[in-house]
């Protein structure tokens, strides 16, 4: 009996002794790892492939606002949203629902949001308001070129997953509560943060914006729970610095399911427009400056030139100003009008400051423009950062007038 007892406890001394080693080695494994190799360990490692998500949430209308003093409005929420990634061929296929924002807006109804990214192609599909036919003249994939930054950022960014997988060469700093990861998606540079649980809580990248200056981009992944035997966040929210434009509330998760995504013909083939602008004079001392997609008024001002809109950036407005000088030359440019704040309108608008024109605009956009041309632009740098001149504004009510020297002038009004 003593024997038999001595044996077993011997028996059990020798196997909690392996145990032991076991762990201690273990321990020291997982030691070993550096903050990326533990967080792939912790969010599913290379055993992800590929990955699909759904989702309800909002999208606001950032940069076109109905009121400067809410540059992220109008929201509309988002019914159903899926994405559907392939890390390994670089595929990215978004698809979602929007309905009309209860905030007021542009769109009536429910409308259809398809994104698509492969092969180096980016594009969209249709998206007509649901219920409506088709217009059969336009093609069911339209090329869009211009988005490819935003879905490369987003085919990485919108997972921790793929965050883990873009940072795989990653510079790698310890800080207080976690990890700092620094790398770059295509040419965008990028820092991940993890917390002291191995998970992505954020994504920041600094973006150029032609309005807003200096920006950052902002991705957060909150609220990590078990998703068939792997973390994922249920939230996952985007912001452009402290405004909220995008957030996803995560309702189910597969891993590796194929995402079969063939680019079309007429994408494959699309070939960009030249930037260029052309000119037609439609009155007496008026010319349209038209654009690949947006378009100014040159008028003739007598002693002067008056220029109305300003859109997208400062590459577009130093086209339009060339080409008021060549029409009218010897005339400067005196006032730019400007008829609402959305950015595509306003990108341009810097670029006549500089040209030492006063800002024609609503009175309750001028705060705004002054308190956003503050930002500094070290990201992209344009003219009226480099000059320093202070922007002179023209600020209207209900109504005014600009009159010239030529007996022509200009009416105002606020609609």
């Amino acid at each position: 009996m003593i024997m038999t007892l001595n044996r077993t406890f011997g028996l059990l001394a020798v196997i909690a002794c392996m145990s032991m080693q076991l762990f201690v080695a273990s321990v020291a494994s997982a030691a070993q790892l550096n903050p990326l190799q533990a967080a792939e360990s912790a969010l599913g490692g290379s055993s992800i492939k590929s990955l699909q998500f759904s989702a309800i949430g909002m999208r606001s209308q950032f940069s076109q606002s109905l009121w400067t003093a809410y540059p992220y409005m109008p929201v509309r929420a988002i019914k159903n949203y899926q994405a559907s990634i392939d890390f390994e061929a670089n595929r990215l296929r978004v698809e979602a629902e929007l309905t009309t924002s209860p905030t007021g807006g542009y769109f009536v109804g429910e409308q259809r949001w398809v994104e698509l990214l492969s092969d180096g192609f980016a594009w969209s599909e249709s998206t007509q308001p649901m219920g409506r036919s088709e217009d059969p003249s336009r093609p069911a994939a339209q090329p869009q070129p211009d988005a490819f930054p935003d879905r490369l950022m987003w085919l990485w960014a919108a997972t921790p997953q793929g965050v883990l997988k873009a940072a795989v060469n990653a510079a790698i700093k310890t800080v207080d509560g976690g990890a700092e990861l620094s790398f770059k998606i295509g040419s965008q540079s990028v820092t991940a943060f993890l917390n002291q649980m191995n998970q992505v809580v954020r994504v920041e990248a600094p973006m150029p914006n032609p309005v807003l200056g200096d920006t950052r981009l902002v991705i957060r992944y909150t609220g990590y729970r078990d998703f068939g035997g792997f973390q994922f966040p249920t939230l996952i929210s985007e912001y452009q610095n402290e405004y909220p434009i995008f957030q996803l509330a995560v309702t189910g998760v597969q891993i590796n399911p194929a995402v079969a995504i063939k680019v079309p013909d007429n994408v494959r083939a699309f070939k960009a427009p030249v930037r260029a602008v052309t000119s037609l004079q439609i009155a007496d001392g008026v010319y349209l400056i038209a654009g690949a997609s947006h378009s100014s008024m040159v008028v003739d001002m007598g002693d002067h030139i008056a220029v109305v809109e300003a859109p997208l950036d400062e590459a577009r407005s130093n086209a339009v100003i060339a080409e008021a000088h060549k029409l009218l030359p010897g005339k400067p440019i005196r006032y730019v009008l400007n008829t609402h704040v959305h950015f595509d309108h306003s990108g341009g608008l810097r670029t006549y400051v500089d040209e030492g024109a006063t800002v024609v605009t609503h009175v309750a956009n001028r705060a705004f423009y002054e308190k956003a041309w503050e930002a500094p632009r070290t990201l992209q740098p344009d003219r009226l950062s480099k000059s320093g001149k202070r922007a002179m504004f023209m600020a209207v009510e209900d109504h005014a007038t600009i009159k010239g020297d030529n007996g022509r002038s200009i009416q105002l009004h606020h609609l």
